[in-house]
This record gives structure tokens, sequence and C-alpha cells, in this order.
């Protein structure tokens, strides 16, 4: 039963995102003739080229049948199906919706809008395994053979050559605009695919480390793992903690380290997520 829901509320996410990206392809990039990048990036040259004859819709599923025999091939089957289903229905509200009036009369703001629209997409279909075909499904192909590079830094050098290639029918200010744009919805994807539940890792050795740990354990209330580590230089034995803290119990910490060692040594680093007992569970 509780997979059944999952799925449920996968696809119910996918058809937020395909409806989202519709919104930001039909009703901002369109509307300015940005040159977004992707097959939609394409769809918009074309369409302007054929004078509306070839509507943006029609380019994304034309384009797509092709990744798609390849992607049967590398991808897995979740993944595929669910980009085939939110291709499809990324093509339908392309073709269905009306016209949004969501812009500004300003055109920073309104790439700013259209830039947040995609990194939400582009985050809620590649959380879910998923993409909404054309250049993110080669991005995610390309990403099965080079796991080194995040998808969407694939992603955002497929959209950066398609976006040169549309220098050609609008020029180079909308280039700029456009990269503008692949900046942003990059982040805002890479953001939301890491998550948001950031938190601060420290690695302290003190004179007091046993005090320190203590407080840590009962009144910030977060677990600590220590270390026997060994000085470099005078090859003393030392002890070091670890722990994983919320920024506003760090700015606690690190006052109580101040007060009770001020020579103490503190390293601390960011993360980009975490998970488990005191935090959340592994999603």
């Amino acid at each position: 039963m509780k997979k059944s829901k999952d799925i449920l509320a996968a696809y119910l996410l996918l058809t937020l995102g395909a409806f989202i990206m519709s919104v930001g392809v039909e009703d901002v990039f369109n509307v300015e003739q940005i040159v977004s990048g992707g097959v939609t990036g394409l769809g918009i040259v074309i369409e302007a080229l054929t004078a509306g004859k070839v509507p943006i819709w029609v380019t994304n599923i034309a384009c797509n049948i092709p990744l798609f025999i390849v992607g049967i091939k590398v991808l897995d089957k979740i993944s595929m199906i669910r980009t085939v289903y939110t291709t499809i229905v990324c093509t339908f509200f392309m073709a269905v919706l009306p016209v949004f009036h969501i812009l500004t009369n300003d055109r920073l703001v309104n790439m700013l809008l259209g830039g947040i629209l995609f990194g939400i997409a582009y985050g809620i279909f590649f959380r879910l395994r998923a993409s909404s075909g054309g250049a993110d499904l080669l991005a995610l192909i390309v990403n099965r053979f080079r796991r080194d590079i995040s998808t969407p830094v694939i992603l955002a050098i497929i959209d950066v050559a398609i976006v040169l290639a549309g220098a050609v029918v609008f020029g180079i200010e909308n280039i700029l605009y456009a990269i503008i744009v692949i900046f942003i919805s990059t982040k805002v994807s890479d953001r939301i695919i890491q998550g948001f539940r950031q938190g601060k890792m420290i690695y302290l050795i003190s004179e007091r480390s046993a005090e320190i740990k203590d407080y840590i354990l009962n009144h910030i209330n977060r677990g600590v793992t220590v270390l026997d580590a060994k000085g470099g230089y005078r090859n003393k034995d030392r002890v070091m903690i670890i722990s994983v803290l919320s920024s506003r119990q760090l700015v606690e910490l690190k006052d109580k380290i101040k007060e009770m060692d001020d020579k103490a040594f503190l390293i601390i680093s960011q993360i980009t997520d975490v998970f488990g007992e005191g935090f959340t569970k592994i999603t």
C-alpha cells in the first residue's frame, strides 16, 4: 500500500514539474523569444522561423522519439518510463495551456522567473529519476557514462551549445539573458537534488575536549564521534571530536568553545544534505 502511495506521489510531482516547465517555455521564454536551451529552445527558434506554423510542442515530440529509442537501451526501466510520461505530459501542457500573463516590464526579472521555474522543474525530474526528454534525456544518458559530472552540469553544457546556435536568429543580447537563465536553473535544480537539509560538520581538537564533548551531547543534544589522533609536528597524542550541527547550534557551540578554550583548533565544513538520527530519514 505504501509503495502504491509513493508511486502516485512521484507521478503527481512529475506532473507538477511538467506543468511548471510548460509555463516557463510558453509564457516566459517563447514570449520573450529567449533560446533557453534544450529541445524547447530549438522549438522556439523553429516556431519563429516558420511564423508559428510549427509550434514548440511539435518539435518537442519529434526530437524526443530517437532519444527514447536510445534511452530504452541505456537507462533503467523506471527512469525511462518516467521520462516518457513526463515528456508526453509536458508536450500536452505546451499544446493546450492558455497564456498566463505572468511577465513584468523588466526583462531581467522575467529571466529570473523563467530560470527559477526551469530549475524547479529540472530538480523535480532529476530527483525522481526522470527528465522532460530532449536535452534532459540526453544529459541523463551521458551521466550514465560520466558519473563524475552531475546531470545538471551536463545539461548546462548542452544548453549553452544550443543557446549559441540561437544567436543566428535572436542576437547576442538574447544569448546573454539565456546564459543567466541557465545559471539560475542549474543552481536551483542542484539545490533541489542535493536537498535543503544542510548542516555544518566540525572537527575539533582541544585540551578540554572531554568537557566540550559533554556540552555537545547534553546541552546541544547532538551526537559526537571521538577519534584518537597524533599531532604531526610534536607527535603528541590528541583527541579529535567530530560532530554535525545545524547553523544555529554551531553558533552556540563556537561561543562555548571560545569561553572554554580559545586556543582550540576548529575546522568547519559545509554539508549539502544530512540524514540519520537527529535529522531526517534517508530518502
